[in-house]
């Protein structure tokens, strides 16, 4: 692994560990697309993503019907960012809810809010909490030519474990 992949893969755990909204793309019925940014929060092995949502917006109706999202953290500091791909969206119930409850719940804690309780999300309550599995990272990289111009951006695939094993 070169110096610069595993500088690339430093800044996308810092991305996701530090950034409180992602950009979750969907595709529409008619199959144009649709983007919405959500705060967002993640498991500690970076194998899932976990977001609120009412059910009838857009983008909780496209997931409902495909069970597929593309995810976008920009980096507004340096060019590129970490993108993820996740299947298996879907609203989250029974013990899956609850697990993620407490991780959203510890995310909530660290920053100075107060826990919310299962209700949030149940029943007649209009939020539902929902997740993901992540299946692929990638992180920019940018191919420029002899005169330092852009000539491709292109992405690189990491893992989990990339994620994990950076410091």
């Amino acid at each position: 692994m070169t110096e610069e992949l595993e500088n690339k893969i430093k800044r996308a755990k810092e991305l996701i560990t530090t950034s409180r909204h992602i950009s979750i793309a969907t595709v529409n019925e008619d199959g144009s697309p649709h983007n919405s940014p959500l705060r967002f929060i993640y498991d500690p092995k970076f194998e899932y993503i976990y977001w609120g949502s009412h059910p009838d917006s857009i983008h909780s109706k496209n997931i409902t019907r495909t069970g597929q999202i593309f995810v976008a953290l920009y980096d507004r500091i340096e060019r590129g960012g970490v993108y993820m791909k996740a299947d298996n969206a879907h609203e989250l119930s029974g013990k899956e809810l609850e697990e993620a409850l407490v991780i959203h719940n510890s995310f909530r804690i660290k920053e100075g809010s107060e826990p919310l309780e299962l209700t949030y999300y149940t029943g007649n309550s209009p939020q539902r909490m929902w997740g993901a599995k992540i299946t692929s990272f990638w992180v920019n990289y940018a191919d420029r030519g002899m005169d330092g111009h852009l000539v491709r951006d292109g992405r690189q695939e990491i893992t989990a474990q990339d994620l994990l094993n950076s410091k």
